[in-house]
């Protein structure tokens, strides 16, 4: 995969400072999303189309299944740290955008069985996109938060991508 020259994301200031209310703890969660739409590793799958999708040049109305693997660096076998499970629709008639609904299962790491939950749109093939941190289970729950997106690599052939992905998740105080 053609992969051009790896620039972090850039980390908002004001989230590395927000204030929080008394009790209430910040997690910052650093991984990358292996999103493999085709190939050995696949890990998106459609379940359903509208009439209209196959004559879409935005594909509305196909709705997809993810599998995604989160890894602790870019490469696709550096270390597991859990799976984005969940799914998609593709669902603007202008451009092609995503409403997710997926949920991170740590299956590795200080985090292993929690999930969070992440709600919200992406525009498909951009380079930057949020999505809201909406619940949590575990280590993480009442979560809230944003997640902060940036897309680093896309092979042309396979459409297959590598996405880095900064994670503000605020808590309450544990009962």
């Amino acid at each position: 995969m053609a992969r051009a020259p790896f620039t972090p994301l850039p980390v908002h200031e004001w989230l590395e400072n927000i204030k929080l209310e008394k009790g209430e703890t910040l997690t910052k969660l650093h991984f990358f999303v292996q999103d493999q739409i085709s190939g050995p590793n696949q890990s998106v799958y459609n379940v359903a189309e509208s009439e209209i999708t196959s004559n879409s040049p935005t594909k509305f109305g196909r709705t997809q299944i993810v599998d995604h693997l989160l890894t602790a660096d870019p490469e696709y076998n550096s270390p597991k740290v859990g799976r984005i499970q969940g799914i998609h629709m593709l669902d603007d008639l202008h451009e092609i955008a995503l409403t997710v609904n997926w949920n991170i299962i740590f299956t590795d790491g200080p985090y292993k069985g929690s999930t969070l939950t992440l709600l919200g749109r992406l525009v498909a093939y951009a380079r930057d996109g949020e999505l809201s941190v909406v619940a949590g289970t575990g280590k993480f729950q009442l979560a809230r938060g944003i997640a902060v997106k940036r897309t680093i690599s896309t092979d042309p052939k396979t459409s297959n991508m590598v996405m880095e992905y900064h994670l503000y998740v605020i808590t309450p105080k544990a009962a």
